[in-house]
């Protein structure tokens, strides 16, 4: 392993217009927009969609992955931790990127020579395909956008970083790509270093450099926007400018001067023209837009000292990125889950989620899902109104067969457990859906079979339900729910 400090092997230097994401590059072909495109250096979305599993807790799985880690840190027993922290992730397969952060977290506060030893650990969990390169990109976002807050209790935090950066890139587990995103304070520190003039200090003088120039020019055409509203000419301008790499400061200078404009919904809509000009133009990315977002919810509670109502304006730009679909819900889940800006970005995310069910709703986890059906059907059992239920549904949709089937299932199974109005309700509702084709007849169905599979379960608290439930068979078959042939299989069409 080659060595994680400043002194270290010969890093190849950043390319100087390469890009870091796993799709993009300029011109007219960008036919989707960026939520409906599957990856990012970030990863896909359905790896963005993953959360605990319902039995397990955030704070329990960072009790359990310190305790791996601490002992991992005195022992350096590399080939046992790689299997503890494979079987914590089997149980807990979302927080591949949690446990990088806890990991760097703890290696940074201990000091002694845990740089090389943290680096070490990742490589051989990279190599295991444990922990893959999206998440360990994730990672580091959230401890760049942690790293203030981190300084306080280890005022050598930023050198610790640095040294697992460059270990990293010389291990080949992230690119050094990666470079061209730190925070312009990580870049400073390690180029004021004087002792560490060595390849890797080059590179970050170059990418500091880069930086500097980029956002003078970024800021002076964002500056002739707001006065021009010519959004192609500002695409020209970054065409020019050929460093595609740091196309989310952009992002992030853009939203913010937004927040100055004297109009405070002109400024919103400018900006939102604007990003979604030169997405549908391909010379934004769907990396460039997460990075931008990551690092404005990272700064709300920075940009609120000179902006009051930040909160509130980076609420409507983001609601408006997700309609729009230039995020995804399940990245926004993701910056939720990372707890990205903490207090101030939570408070952001959570007031997207409250004002954007119908898009939220589409992307629940199978817990939530669960917890979704059930307090639609009790509020129906209380209210009686089928349309509010359609509604709802329709704000689910599209469902998976398994989710449809669970929904039907547990409509029955509710007012099984309820009275004899429920039960009157639940029949009504499954006709009304079927009549205004909220579900179809195979739904149907499939609820029906899901309801007999899980019936030895039922018949713990609701010991006739084997009775009740061919109750609900032959009604089902009196109102047209359910074909009369049913369970038989379907014959099919001459």
């Amino acid at each position: 392993m080659a060595s994680a400090g400043y002194g270290g092997g010969v890093v190849a230097c950043v390319p100087q217009h390469d890009s870091l994401p796993l799709e993009g590059g300029c011109g007219k072909h960008a036919e989707l927009l960026p939520a409906r495109t599957k990856m990012s250096s970030f990863g896909d979305d359905e790896e963005l969609a993953e959360e605990l599993p319902p039995n397990r807790t955030l704070q329990r799985f960072q009790e359990d992955a310190k305790s791996i880690l601490k002992e991992y840190f005195v022992s350096l027993a590399l080939d046992d931790t790689v299997v503890s922290v494979q079987e914590l992730l089997a149980s807990c397969p979302s927080e591949a990127d949690e446990l990088g952060v806890v990991a760097m977290k703890i290696a940074v506060d201990r000091e002694k020579d845990t740089s090389r030893a943290v680096v070490t650990l990742f490589d051989a969990l990279s190599r295991s395909n444990v922990l893959d390169r999206s998440a360990l990109i994730r990672s580091f976002e959230k401890i760049f956008c942690t790293l203030e807050d981190l300084k306080i209790d280890c005022p050598h935090a930023e050198k610790g970083v640095l040294e697992i950066i460059q270990g990293c890139m010389e291990a080949g587990c992230v690119e050094t790509k990666l470079l061209t995103k730190l925070p312009e304070t990580l870049l400073r520190a390690g180029v004021q270093d004087q002792g560490a003039q060595d390849d890797f200090h080059a590179m970050l003088s170059k990418t500091i450099s880069e930086l500097k120039t980029f956002k003078h020019a970024a800021g002076r055409c964002i500056e002739e926007y707001f006065v021009t509203s010519n959004a192609e000419e500002v695409g020209t301008v970054l065409q020019e400018l050929g460093m595609s790499t740091y196309h989310h400061e952009f992002v992030k200078k853009a939203v913010t001067m937004s927040f100055s404009q004297s109009s405070e919904l002109a400024g919103r809509e400018a900006v939102l023209h604007l990003l979604t000009t030169l997405t549908s133009e391909g010379i934004l990315t769907k990396d460039d837009i997460q990075w931008g977002t990551t690092r404005l919810l990272g700064q709300v509670a920075d940009l609120s000292l000179d902006y009051p109502r930040c909160s509130e304006m980076l609420t409507e730009v983001i609601i408006r990125l997700l309609t729009d679909e230039l995020v995804s819900v399940p990245f926004l889940r993701r910056c939720r889950l990372l707890r990205i800006g903490d207090g101030a970005g939570l408070k952001v995310l959570e007031a997207v989620q409250r004002r954007t069910p119908e898009y939220s709703k589409k992307q629940l986890s199978t817990a939530a899902f669960k917890k979704e059906i059930q307090n639609m059907i009790l509020e129906y059992f209380n209210s009686g109104d089928q349309a509010e239920f359609g509604r709802c549904i329709r704000e689910l949709t599209p469902l998976s067969p398994a989710q449809s089937a669970e929904l039907v299932r547990k409509i029955i199974v509710f007012a099984m457990e309820r009275t004899v109005k429920e039960c009157e309700l639940s029949l009504a509702l499954l006709v009304w859906v079927i009549r205004h084709e909220e579900l179809t007849p195979k739904d149907i169905e499939n609820g029906f079979d899901d309801m007999y599979r899980h019936m030895p379960d039922i018949q713990l608290d609701v010991p006739d339900a084997d009775q009740m439930a061919r109750t609900f068979v032959v009604e089902a078959m009196k109102n047209k729910v359910l074909r009369e042939t049913w369970p038989d299989p379907e014959e099919p069409d001459e």
